[in-house]
């Protein structure tokens, strides 16, 4: 130790140190239960040595004590590369599984009170028809059943509808939840950059910052990188949306007719944002899902509601003047297709003699009602795996819908439990051990009081050298 006032600086040293790396050791207990919160450390260096000559002119490097080099934080950009990534495609997969349970609750169970058992019905009660062609009573209860079928598939349209405008909403909640995390993020780069820029540290804003893009790859495929200035750089596709303090926003277009679409667009270029990954991108997909099975069951409605006219008009109506028979299910809204949400039944079935039962004017012929009963499996419907009959082709669909949602279920569970692999690595490195800064801090405890001993040390070497020395002998 070098003898001298100069050796104060040297204690000194050591005091301010330990007292910031205590400060760091306490601003990490109180906020072990923080979200995002990641610990900091506080980084001592040497300070720089003083050369001296001794008095045989050999040059001597004196230490001048410890210096703060910096006030780090301990984390690892590849673990929470690894977590976003695993955190983007669970995201995907959460949107998609409960869009196929919405799809499924939709179609109720198919054995209960979903479509295929009210088919059934109406099936049957022509069945009973055609044991019964001259009863009143079963005719009234074809007519009942007819009623239940076209207000069933009129109420899955309407639904399937609706779930499909909440899915386009829910799009455009999430695009609008992508440019605040943005604005906030590119707002961040310039409270980082000023803070550390002129020496200061800017950990508290950085953890802020990577609970934002924790949030941001869970909606989108965004890539983020951090620059050397130590600002984030975020785009999707290879499309810049985060450019250091600058922000792009991504937007909704409305079609011809006001409503909002599923498709998000880069602001200021009338480009499709390609968005292939995330929370997003399940609800996009499942917009398209749901569209593809209103399309089958509208097939199916379609298939249906022309083999029955077909049937119905071929044959003669009841009563004292028999006449030709007329369409069983008509257009609900004239002008558009006939279909889910667009079928009803024809007003003049309230004449149940109207209903027709025979191809023949004779009273007791049950032709229509027996081949209108066996439409349910007769080959009708052409599909990928053949020509299937209506009941097949439903049951075709049912059995797609379940699998896509035993296939999102399986997918979700084994993409949850790696995301929480993922998490738990960066948790190991970077979440506070309270053992660990407890040992810290008594560490540091103990080196500021053995600094504070340098003083008194020092203090005495002075005192011997001013007051003490040259006085013997007086």
């Amino acid at each position: 130790m070098a003898i001298g006032f100069g050796s104060y600086n040297i204690a000194k040293s050591g005091l301010y140190v330990n007292e910031r790396a205590l400060d760091v050791t306490g601003h990490n207990i109180t906020n072990m239960n923080t979200p995002g919160y990641v610990r900091q450390q506080a980084m001592i260096k040497n300070a720089p040595y003083q050369t001296v000559s001794n008095n045989g002119n050999q040059l001597q490097q004196l230490g001048l004590g410890a210096d703060l080099q910096q006030i780090r934080q301990i984390r690892n950009s590849f673990l929470d590369i690894m977590y976003r990534n695993e955190n983007m495609t669970q995201g995907y997969w959460e949107a998609k599984y409960k869009s196929v349970q919405d799809i499924e609750s939709i179609l109720v169970d198919p054995m209960k009170d979903g479509l295929q058992n009210v088919m059934n019905q109406f099936w049957d009660s022509w069945q009973e028809l055609s044991k019964e062609p001259e009863s009143l009573t079963v005719r009234a209860i074809v007519r009942q059943r007819g009623e239940t079928l076209v207000n069933t598939i009129n109420h899955m349209g309407s639904q399937l509808d609706k779930l499909v405008n909440d899915l386009s909403s829910e799009i455009n909640v999430r695009i609008n939840e992508v440019n605040k995390i943005t604005s906030q993020i590119a707002k961040l780069n310039g409270v980082i950059y000023s803070q550390e820029a002129s020496g200061g540290t800017a950990n508290d804003y950085r953890d802020q910052r990577n609970i934002l893009a924790d949030k941001l790859t869970r909606l989108v495929n965004a890539d983020i990188t951090e620059t050397q200035e130590g600002q984030l750089f975020v785009t999707v596709g290879g499309y810049s949306i985060v450019n250091q303090i600058k922000s792009t926003n991504l937007y909704i277009e409305k079609s011809n007719q006001g409503k909002l679409s599923h498709t998000p667009m880069i602001e200021g270029s009338g480009i499709k944002a390609p968005i292939n990954n995330g929370l997003i991108k399940g609800l996009m997909d499942s917009v398209e899902e749901v569209e593809k099975v209103k399309d089958t069951l509208n097939t199916l409605v379609s298939a249906m509601a022309q083999e029955v006219n077909q049937l119905h008009k071929s044959g003669k109506t009841a009563g004292e003047f028999p006449m030709d028979g007329e369409d069983f299910f008509v257009q609900a809204k004239s002008g558009s297709p006939l279909g889910m949400s667009n079928i009803k039944l024809n007003g003049n079935l309230k004449d149940l003699n109207n209903i027709v039962v025979s191809t023949l004017e004779s009273s007791g012929d049950n032709t229509v009602a027996l081949e209108i009963a066996a439409l349910r499996n007769k080959p009708k419907i052409n599909d990928k795996t053949g020509v299937l009959s209506m009941d097949e082709y439903y049951q075709a669909i049912i059995l797609k819908v379940g699998q896509s949602g035993n296939e999102a279920f399986n997918i979700l569970q084994n993409q949850t439990k790696l995301v929480q692999a993922a998490d738990a690595k960066r948790q190991s490195l970077s979440s506070v051990s309270l053992d660990e800064e407890m040992s810290n801090m008594m560490k540091y405890k103990f080196a500021y009081d053995a600094s504070s001993r340098a003083f008194n040390a020092i203090d005495e070497i002075i005192d011997t050298l001013i007051n003490r020395m040259g006085i013997v002998g007086r």
